[in-house]
């Protein structure tokens, strides 16, 4: 059997009777953190006028009239109906639109593939909140499997292609679609996405992970209509072209309950970059400082982390894959929200006066930790410096039960819709239909 058949074979069997109580927490507060980001997202300018664009051709529908086969919710305000695999593409686009979506290192982000397939195809099912949660358990647990297993080329970003695999794989759980055949087909036509377009500041750059979550939807139709998939497609487009297979026994591994993938992610707090946050968050703690009065920022740091250095395209989306203009942010505003990163010339400028190192002693310690150091030096010759050995979020740093929250409520914007939603998405495994979850508080329309 095939190494990947063989990953998506075990995931399948995942019983949540077996996950441990802290894992299954863990899966509900990455569907939840999920679900507010993309709704976040569904607000920007583009994803706005997009969805209004896909309304007038039908596309997608409003949740009280909903069009033939629209059974899967839109994450937009007010809320809206599309086809599964329509809804997994907008939400999932809308997920990375402010750079706060989920991830693991070595450097993915599985989540934002794979719930917003899971979630459209549960509400298409009826399936309970429990099975929602074992297919994004395992569905999670194959792309992380695969994120481990290929290190791809200088250029290749991570969003688009081994994700949707694991997103076919929940899609399928939640269908009854016969998971390998599902997933040999996401893997065949994987999606070559790049970094270019995140320095460009390129917002089509956003559809990368929606066309995967699509794409996990659709392996699903696909494999019941009797085509066929090519489990060694991936590891040719990810083994040989655009990367290479370095760990090839973190497909064939047994499953372990108690070191499920999801385990080792991270939740995002700063609105950029992950490869930014221990230096923004160095930076914060040294901020704020007047741009005039910062003569020079030096930044060490670990090799993986040189993929941002770089001087931004003047608009928001390449500020926030800029290593230099995210500390310059936090250095200047003392904030990392939503809002900071609204494209600045003057902390533009303050980030011309960024270098970046890589420090030998913190490259040593990648991957588990992602160390950084900020020093500033003021124009009377001082100098302020601060360390980050992980940012806050990850799972050797994580957040309060309350920072969740806040993050949740924040995102989601309608105080009342934040509380009703949050307390279904805690209850998630003793939830009966996934139809109703994400529907309105009772007495609001839609």
């Amino acid at each position: 059997m095939h190494s990947i058949d063989i990953a998506v074979q075990r995931a399948a069997e995942l019983e949540l009777a077996q996950v441990p109580d802290q894992t299954l927490r863990r899966a509900l507060l990455v569907i939840a953190d999920s679900v507010a980001v993309a709704t976040a997202g569904a607000r920007t300018p583009e994803v706005t006028a997009l969805v209004a664009l896909d309304r007038h051709d039908a596309l997608v529908t409003p949740a009280d009239r909903p069009g033939a086969g629209h059974t899967a919710t839109v994450l937009t305000t007010p809320r809206l109906r599309a086809h599964p695999a329509h809804a997994a593409y907008l939400n999932a686009t809308a997920g990375t639109s402010l750079e706060l979506d989920e991830g693991m290192r070595p450097t993915g982000h599985p989540a934002m593939h794979v719930v917003p397939a899971a979630l459209a195809v549960a509400e298409r099912a009826h399936a309970t909140g429990a099975d929602l949660v074992r297919a994004v358990l395992a569905g999670y647990e194959v792309s992380s499997r695969l994120f481990r297993t290929f290190r791809l080329r200088p250029g290749v970003h991570p969003h688009g292609h081994v994700g949707a695999v694991g997103a076919a794989v929940a899609a399928a759980l939640l269908d009854g679609t016969d998971p390998v055949a599902a997933a040999r087909i996401a893997a065949t036509s994987p999606l070559l996405s790049v970094w270019q377009a995140c320095y460009d500041g390129a917002t089509a750059r956003n559809t990368y992970t929606g066309h995967a979550a699509q794409s996990g939807v659709r392996a699903s139709a696909l494999a019941r209509a009797g085509y066929t998939g090519s489990a060694g497609a991936l590891e040719v487009a990810y083994g040989q072209v655009a990367g290479e297979a370095v760990d090839e026994s973190a497909l064939t591994a047994p499953l372990r309950y108690d070191d499920l993938g999801i385990t080792r992610n991270y939740f995002k707090v700063h609105s950029a970059c992950a490869l930014s946050h221990s230096a923004v968050e160095a930076a914060l703690s040294v901020a704020p400082i007047r741009p005039k009065d910062i003569r020079q920022v030096r930044v060490d740091t670990v090799a993986v982390n040189l993929k941002i250095d770089r001087q931004p395209v003047a608009n928001d989306l390449s500020g926030r894959f800029s290593l230099p203009y995210a500390v310059a942010t936090a250095l200047v505003l003392g904030r990392s929200d939503v809002a900071a990163f609204r494209f600045r010339p003057e902390i533009a400028a303050v980030a011309e006066r960024v270098q970046v190192h890589v420090l030998p002693e913190f490259e040593d310690q990648w991957p588990d930790s992602a160390p950084a150091r900020v020093s500033v030096v003021t124009g009377d010759g001082g100098t302020t410096a601060a360390t980050v050995p992980n940012p806050r979020g990850h799972h050797t740093r994580p957040l309060s039960q309350a920072e969740h929250r806040e993050k949740f409520a924040t995102l989601m914007g309608d105080g009342r819709t934040a509380t009703v939603w949050q307390d279904r998405l805690d209850g998630l495994l003793t939830h009966a239909d996934c139809a109703d979850l994400l529907g309105d508080p009772p007495g609001e329309a839609a």
